[in-house]
């Protein structure tokens, strides 16, 4: 058995492309496992968990790290291989249309949209999270890494503008029965619920 692996330092994917390439890598012929995460110790601590963390590897919470475990060191130098493959795969099918390269840009391309959904860098977040406040737009802030000082912030200044400010690290809701993030098909009821929940 075999485990090599990848550092892409600066490289961020938010945690649903991570996961689709993941199931991609273990997809590939003789890999018996994959790991496909930020930096961050929380996520190294669960790829030692899972027997995935080698000896050797350094990353910080802005690098991507790709672990492929498999039968033959060859099987997993050729899963390692095709990460970009992989990868551009999915780019090119979301880039189709014509994205906007700011939120203001993008309030301005869809001014009756009531929400933003962020993933980005959790040194970026609270940025993007205030401006997206500022422009009168409910929050759903899928980054994580954010400060409770800014996170504090952040949630004052929603209260203050009376607006609705999820997250940082927000991985799912149902809002007059729109997902965001993961979320599950659910009947439409008469009682709401708002709490800490997970999807696993």
């Amino acid at each position: 058995m075999a485990t090599l692996h990848q550092v892409r330092p600066g490289a961020y994917f938010d945690s649903v492309v991570l996961m689709q390439l993941q199931r991609a890598l273990v997809g590939l012929p003789d890999v018996i496992d994959a790991g496909v995460v930020m930096g961050t110790a929380a996520n190294l601590e669960l790829l030692s968990q899972n027997e995935l963390l080698p000896d050797d590897m350094q990353a910080t919470p802005e690098d991507l790290v790709i672990v492929v475990q498999s039968e033959t060191k060859l099987a997993a130098e050729a899963a390692l291989e095709q990460v970009d493959e992989l990868l551009s795969r999915r780019r090119s099918t979301a880039t189709r249309e014509f994205r906007p390269k700011s939120l203001q840009s993008a309030a301005e391309m869809l001014p009756e949209a009531g929400w933003v959904l962020i993933s980005v860098p959790g040194r970026y977040a609270a940025v993007v999270a205030r401006e997206a406040l500022e422009l009168g737009k409910h929050v759903f802030l899928y980054s994580d890494n954010v400060s409770l000082d800014e996170e504090v912030e952040l949630k004052a200044r929603a209260d203050e503008l009376h607006l609705l400010m999820m997250g940082p690290d927000c991985g799912t809701a149902i809002v007059s029965g729109i997902g965001f993030g993961f979320a599950n098909r659910v009947r439409r009821g008469r009682i709401g619920l708002v709490g800490a929940s997970g999807t696993g």
